[in-house]
């Protein structure tokens, strides 16, 4: 409930005043001679009841006042209609996923490591919008359909280990993959996110083949490099045991990531670690905003014909009181 002229409501403390002010005075009386005669006789129920009628006009005059300033009761329907965005995660699983870009493995982190971590933090802020996870190395296979329970979806992604298939960038298959989540979605926005740090060099399907199945179902593909350029410490097994790093140089196809970007209606980005790759996907983050309409409706409903209604019936009350056995003197 809320009020019309709510700076109306500061005459209440007038009644109250009055009743205060009131309250000192005697009450009604006629003089007698003696009053030894009268001290027997003691209030009777009438006489302490008149003596209340005052009250009714204070409660009228507190009830026209709150009608004054016009109460109101508000009505809103709101509705909310939010065209949902799904999404298809591709990510390369291949080994030199395991490369690392700039600093040490320890520090840094691998490019899968980062990947990873940073598109989990990406699943975490898409409320709302239902994501799929595909991975490829030499073939691609499904990690997670598409879901909005986003935090088994971070642990999926959390999962995902380099080597768990055959070596080899299957990039049409991993591709394709993904956008078979896609295909009988009904969401008004399709998109898949492709992360790579190669270029294809296995799979049955060629990555402009898949590109041009994602344009034809009207699927944006948004393609990400990830790199540094130059040479990058890769993680090699020592034949007397143990691990060594050794330098390897950038094997990027940008064309083809571009190519796959351009023909779909996406975009490309390129990431060389952590703090590009985060900006590349809050810039994703952004392109892939759902679209949210909100309409509102409000109606006002008017108290004070009601209390108006109460004023009139304690006005009443209190003459019909006066006119009867309570408004003489005992």
């Amino acid at each position: 409930m809320t009020f019309h002229d709510p700076q109306l409501l500061w005459l209440l403390l007038v009644p109250v005043l009055i009743l205060v002010a009131g309250s000192g005075r005697p009450p009604r009386a006629i003089r007698f001679p003696a009053v030894e005669s009268m001290q027997t006789l003691g209030n009777s129920p009438r006489v302490r009841l008149s003596r209340r009628l005052p009250l009714l006009r204070v409660l009228s005059l507190l009830v026209a006042i709150v009608a004054l300033a016009r109460p109101q009761l508000l009505n809103s329907v709101t509705t909310v209609t939010s065209k949902g965005i799904d999404i298809a995660l591709a990510l390369d699983l291949s080994t030199s996923m395991l490369a690392v870009d700039r600093g040490t493995p320890e520090r840094d982190g691998s490019r899968l490591a980062i990947a990873k971590r940073i598109a989990g933090d990406f699943v975490s802020r898409r409320q709302g919008d239902r994501v799929a996870v595909v991975a490829f190395a030499a073939r691609a296979y499904p990690v997670a359909p598409l879901t909005l329970d986003h935090v088994w979806l971070r642990s999926a992604i959390a999962r995902l280990e380099a080597g768990s298939v055959e070596d080899g960038t299957a990039l049409g298959d991993g591709l394709l993959a993904a956008i078979n989540r896609l295909r009988s979605s009904p969401a008004e926005s399709r998109t898949v996110i492709l992360v790579t740090d190669g270029r294809s060099n296995t799979g049955g399907l060629t990555p402009s083949a898949a590109a041009s199945v994602a344009a034809a179902l009207g699927i944006k593909v948004h393609t990400i490099g990830i790199g540094g350029e130059g040479e990058a410490l890769f993680p090699v097994e020592d034949p007397l045991g143990g691990q060594v790093w050794r330098r390897i140089s950038a094997d990027l196809d940008e064309p083809v990531l571009r190519k796959i970007a351009s023909v779909t209606g996406g975009e490309y980005f390129w990431a060389d670690g952590a703090e590009s790759l985060q900006t590349v996907f809050r810039e994703i983050d952004r392109l892939e905003k759902r679209k949210i309409e909100e309409k509102q409706r409000q109606s006002v409903r008017e108290l004070f014909p009601y209390l108006l209604t109460v004023v009139l019936c304690l006005m009443m009350l209190e003459q019909l009181l006066l006119s009867g056995r309570l408004g003489r003197l005992p």
